[in-house]
């Protein structure tokens, strides 16, 4: 009788969240479609490159492909590699964000300024833009290299290991820079101020009071840059030589040699940490913030010793030099005949027609992928805050987990589920754009959770009290006040779609090719006059959409 009678009450409760489900039929519709659209284009790839792994699909349940990776030496090479490579790049560069960041938020003077836009810079270009002017400039025939050899008979290639290392750190240290930077201006200074009337001296309160406060900032930013960095494609790709590569091998088995189980086994190795460090970040360290004690801000920050100003500013200005030198080298060689060899002006590189049709074709499928995901984003954000439907936790966890995905695995993952029966997708630009929306349609559903947390909800309950459907609510009232949340997420999307390589490349076809997998392309056949050229006309793009995203954050005080 106990057992009926609960059972009775479970029934009952479940059928009175399904009355208040369908209750407003328009969000219960949209919210089906968005976890229908969730699961297929995130979670299954993901789990189909799980499987795979297993030989499931293809045989049946089985370990050979693990036992073979282990058993075969380039494939633990691999590992050993990406591993190796993702912790000394994010060792060096935690080393260099934190006196950088120092620096900027201790100094009020115009270079700090200009080192702060600098250090920003490597977001508006191609994740490979490094190696292309490492190359340039430490190549077989680079122009350091050809002095070195030609003037002390030393023969010197930046190509392999070492090389990735030196791309990675250029490229991924603006990532850990903001991170870090937000940190120490979020600091207390209460407590800094008490440490030097106290009589500690400011490097003491620096390594004793300051950077623990920032502990929980400086973590995060290692652990996505360790993430980036393992899962890194393009790098080692262009610059990696011989020296094999998770990411880079996994390419090569797909499209080499057509072992779809053996990529997916390194795929798994891609996504474990990847895993593991979403599941920190979100569960574990979202309530911790060593940054503030209490609401007060306190005095402004203390200006730097001479002493400190002196090493911080040194190592900033070392780290500036290297960004703006590997920039004018790209750009310069968009100008030249060959950089290096015969430095006659030209525009000859601009003439590429393919690089314009590909150009097109990336603003194109940037652009729906960027009104999808900013619209579905903000969507999903509205049903996440304001309705009470059930699993919205978990569709919010799987869109924000396709941010932590690495490209590499989705686009096994696409591969396996949308080149056969139900969908013959691949090569087509629909999946390109499909790829694209829900790869970045958490930035639009943060961007929407924040701007309703922004919002008072009376707004939306005054409408209803006057008569006013739910959904009229939503379209007159809510609506125009999430449009800077979509244009952020709008901006966002475009502007990182635009540059990403390591997913879309498994998906192309001759006839849907796209700028950065061109240029890509490009550096790998040592095309360099036209690589430049393209990759100088996408970062123009991108710095655009860069600045209209600043804007818009100043204007409607969302932050992403």
């Amino acid at each position: 009788m106990i057992s009926e009678k609960n059972d009775n009450v479970l029934f009952g409760r479940f059928k009175n969240r399904w009355k208040q489900f369908w209750s407003e039929p328009v969000f219960a519709i949209a919210a089906i479609i968005i976890a229908v659209l969730l699961i297929l284009f995130i979670l299954a790839p993901v789990l189909a490159v799980f499987l795979k792994s297993f030989g499931i699909g293809s045989g049946g349940f089985t370990l050979q492909y693990y036992e073979r990776f282990f058993q075969t030496p380039n494939y633990f090479r691999a590992l050993k590699n990406s591993v190796s490579v993702g912790l000394i790049s994010t060792l060096i560069i935690i080393l260099i964000s934190l006196p950088f960041a120092l620096y900027v938020t201790r100094s009020k003077s115009v270079v700090s300024k200009a080192y702060r836009g600098i250090a920003l810079l490597p977001l508006v270009a191609p994740p490979f833009i490094f190696s292309l002017a490492l190359i340039i400039l430490f190549g077989r025939r680079g122009i350091v290299s050809s002095f070195l050899n030609d003037t002390f008979g030393i023969e010197f290639s930046i190509y392999g290991f070492w090389g990735v290392v030196v791309a990675q750190v250029l490229g991924y240290f603006p990532i850990a820079y903001m991170m870090i930077e937000s940190a120490l201006r979020s600091i207390n200074t209460n407590l800094e101020d008490a440490s030097h009337d106290l009589g500690a001296g400011q490097g003491r309160t620096i390594q004793k009071i300051t950077f623990p406060l920032a502990s929980a900032g400086i973590l995060k930013a290692a652990l996505l840059v360790f993430v980036m960095a393992l899962a890194d494609f393009s790098n080692p790709l262009v610059i990696g030589g011989s020296d094999p590569f998770l990411a880079s091998e996994a390419f090569a088995l797909v499209t080499g040699r057509q072992n779809l189980e053996m990529a997916a086994v390194l795929g798994i190795f891609l996504i474990i940490p990847s895993l593991l460090v979403f599941l920190y970040q979100t569960y574990f360290m979202s309530d911790i913030d060593t940054t503030s004690i209490d609401s007060t801000s306190g005095s402004e920050n203390l200006p730097l010793n001479n002493k400190i100003k002196s090493i911080t500013f040194g190592i900033s200005s070392l780290m500036v030099f290297f960004i703006v030198t590997m920039f004018f080298m790209v750009i310069a060689g968009a100008f030249v005949k060959n950089i290096g060899v015969n430095n006659t002006f030209t525009l000859e590189h601009f003439t590429d027609r393919s690089g314009w049709k590909y150009m097109y074709n990336s603003v194109i499928v940037s652009f729906f992928a960027a009104i999808l995901a900013a619209g579905l984003g903000m969507l999903q954000g509205y049903l996440t805050a304001r309705k009470n439907i059930p699993a919205m936790k978990f569709l919010e966890f799987i869109a924000l987990f396709g941010l932590a995905v690495p490209g590499t695995v989705i686009g096994i993952g696409y591969i396996l589920i949308f080149n056969g029966p139900p969908f013959f997708l691949t090569g087509t630009v629909l999946l390109l754009v499909m790829n694209m929306t829900f790869r970045k349609i958490g930035v639009g559903l943060e961007a929407g959770i924040s701007k309703l947390g922004q919002m008072d909800v009376t707004m939306e309950e005054a409408s209803s009290d006057l008569g006013a459907s739910r959904f009229y609510t939503f379209r007159k009232i809510v609506l125009p006040l999430l449009s800077p949340a979509f244009m952020v997420g709008f901006v966002y999307t475009f502007m990182t779609a635009m540059i990403s390589v390591s997913s879309v490349i498994f998906l192309i076809s001759p006839g849907t090719n796209l700028a950065a997998v061109y240029i890509l392309n490009l550096a790998n056949q040592a095309a360099i006059g036209r690589a430049s050229s393209m990759s100088f006309v996408l970062i123009l793009i991108v710095v655009a959409c860069m600045a209209l995203t600043k804007w818009i954050e100043k204007r409607s005080n969302i932050g992403i």
